[in-house]
């Protein structure tokens, strides 16, 4: 782990260099650059581990490594070291960004607030209560609500209808995390991001439960 002292040489260094690159056009500054960059992401990804560790057991575990890198390279371009510690700042924004991802996969909706404080529940480890009476009013509701959600999904084009099928598992199949889904339908993770953000929105539209 680095001390503040260290983080904030290593970023002060980055802000000196990226200001000399935007004034020259000298391609062995711009590598020093690159390079420095490097090496900080190497030495805060720590940062990264210690918020997504609590969320192994998700399914999309994958993709908050990601969404914590992401973070971070936004810390880092964002930065200010008049606004205060790199630490606290990088923190911000990783425990931010990894919290609404995680989130948004589990059964149990937090605030924001609170997910950052407490690692959400997912389904598999919650306690399973089983009804034992038959209760037809239920089964109506059920029925009613998958018909609702099914007539969502058709609506929705064949991509967008493959990607949330995959993600959320709509097909009775373990979700996929959306690295997963990318490989599986040859598709980069921006187009697929953006597929599931249009769903979405197409079934906030149409689905009113």
């Amino acid at each position: 782990m680095l001390t503040e002292i260290e983080a904030q040489d290593l970023m002060i260094k980055l802000i000196e260099l990226r200001q000399e690159v935007q004034t020259s056009d000298d391609q062995e500054l711009a590598k020093k650059l690159k390079k420095h960059e490097q090496i900080c992401v190497e030495k805060f990804k720590y940062l990264i581990t210690m918020k997504t560790g609590r969320y192994k057991a998700f399914g999309n575990y994958e993709d908050l490594n990601q969404e914590g890198f992401e973070a971070l390279m936004k810390a880092m371009n964002n930065y200010n070291p008049k606004k205060g510690s790199f630490f606290w700042w990088a923190h911000k924004y990783i425990d931010t960004r990894i919290s609404r991802s995680a989130n948004l996969h589990t059964t149990i909706r937090y605030p924001l607030k609170v997910a950052k404080a407490v690692a959400p529940h997912k389904e598999s480890v919650m306690p399973i209560l089983i009804e034992t009476r038959h209760c037809p009013d239920q089964e109506l509701e059920d029925s009613q609500i998958s018909q609702i959600i099914g007539d969502g999904l058709s609506a929705l084009s064949d991509e967008q209808r493959k990607v949330i099928n995959l993600v959320y598992g709509f097909d009775e199949d373990k979700p996929l995390s959306i690295n997963k889904v990318c490989k599986q339908l040859n598709i980069s993770r921006l187009n697929c991001t953006k597929l599931i953000n249009s769903a979405l929105l197409q079934l906030k539209e149409r689905v009113k439960l």
